[in-house]
């Protein structure tokens, strides 16, 4: 059993390489036309659709209003994109409430 797309798309195309994967042009799942259909990576496919991966994908951002580039930019363990200044902020208000409350009076 195959699914017909890539079926379509190997009758007028031939092999699709190991590992890549059917992208439909036309955001039409069930469209079988050949012209419609590319041969892209799984990163490729995953970035043109409409999920939450291609959204965050897009933003150059962070909702404070930093750009998401340069030494601006770090990566957390998970590969997430993270701004830095936000963090720097964040982080002095942690240790701020934390000396509010450790002081004696």
């Amino acid at each position: 059993m195959r699914l017909a797309h890539r079926v379509a798309y190997e009758t007028i195309n031939g092999f699709i390489p190991e590992g890549m994967q059917i992208d439909h042009l036309c955001r039409v799942r069930q469209c079988v036309n050949p012209s419609h259909l590319e041969v892209v990576t799984s990163k490729v496919n995953t970035l043109r659709g409409k999920g939450l991966a291609s959204i965050n994908a897009k933003k150059t951002h962070c909702p404070q209003g930093h750009s998401y580039s340069g030494d601006n930019l770090f990566l957390d363990n998970r590969g997430s994109r993270n701004c830095r200044e936000c963090h720097r902020i964040k982080s002095r208000l942690r240790y701020k409430s934390l000396a509010d409350t450790t002081t004696v009076p």
